[in-house]
């Protein structure tokens, strides 16, 4: 079915309760300064775009980039601290009765105080020269996964629900109306992807449906709090700051939680009372770490 003709069967009279969305990334390799622009223009927050890249990012990604494909050649991890990334080029042979014999074939490394290039021991081998093009590439690049990730914690902040186990599919709620718009405006700039909004409208079959969902990824983030509180109450963890962030976290899901209510009319007070109990617990740590 065309993103049209679903729109013809969601368009009603009813007011609007928000937006079901999903998106395609094509072509989604995109520079940082590009993607900051594409971002500034649709007018996102600077705060949703993900981590710049960086040389050790680039690296790793251009070492998986390198190693597809390869049957003969291993590429491996040979040391790693503040000075210095270096990956192991390994050359695998077998001799026909089960026998496996493993040799470095080539160094690759990352000087951490001269990140511009890669250096090697055997500069034309054919796989540091494709994890160097590939690092060249990255250092200043975002790969799709990046864009990914960028536009899940966009979502993340429009309080949108996921209605499909693995993802792809969402609902975000129409007070973020003019949010999701800007963000569809970001993705439509980005090599040949989009992203696709579906209005939805109130209606008995819409609510409660949309209600089901809301209130199963309130219970789920709940469930997930409570396990990890739980883990708290037994093993404390060192820092306060932890247990600060918990407290923030709470306060998120209670605002979520509110507007679920108002939008869809989904019963949160056993979800409130849920988080009022897990607060507690979260503060009597607090003063127990302050004592």
């Amino acid at each position: 079915m065309s993103v049209e003709l679903i729109r013809s069967y969601t368009l009603t009279g009813g007011k609007h309760v928000g937006d079901l969305l999903w998106w395609t990334l094509a072509d989604a390799r995109v520079t940082r300064s590009t993607l900051e622009t594409v971002w500034a223009n649709a007018g996102l927050a600077e705060n949703l775009l993900p981590e710049p890249p960086t040389p050790e990012k680039a690296l790793r990604s251009a070492v998986r980039e390198a190693q597809v494909g390869q049957h003969d050649h291993l590429l491996r991890l040979g040391k790693e601290d503040d000075g210095e990334i270096v990956f192991a080029v390994v050359a695998e042979t077998r001799d026909g009765e089960g026998n496996v014999s493993l040799a470095q074939t080539a160094r690759i490394r990352l000087d951490r105080a001269r990140p511009a290039k890669l250096e090697s021991d055997r500069p034309g081998h054919d796989l540091f020269v494709a994890v160097s093009a590939a690092y060249d590439r990255l250092l200043n690049t975002h790969t799709p996964d990046d864009v990914r990730r960028a536009l899940v914690k966009t979502l993340g902040s429009c309080a949108a629900v996921t209605l499909r186990e693995h993802g792809g599919v969402y609902w975000v709620p129409a007070p973020y109306a003019e949010t999701l718009r800007r963000l569809r405006d970001a993705v439509s700039n980005i090599g040949a992807s989009r992203l696709d909004v579906v209005p939805i409208h109130a209606s008995p079959e819409a609510t409660a449906a949309l209600g089901d969902a809301a209130r199963a990824s309130l219970d789920e983030e709940i469930t997930a709090l409570r396990t990890e509180i739980d883990g708290f109450l037994t093993d404390p963890p060192e820092r306060a700051s932890t247990l600060a962030r918990r407290l923030e976290t709470f306060d998120g899901l209670r605002a979520k939680a509110r507007l679920y209510h108002t939008v869809l009319q989904v019963q949160v007070q056993d979800l409130e009372t849920a988080l009022n109990k897990l607060t507690l617990q979260v503060e009597g740590l607090l003063q127990t770490k302050a004592a």
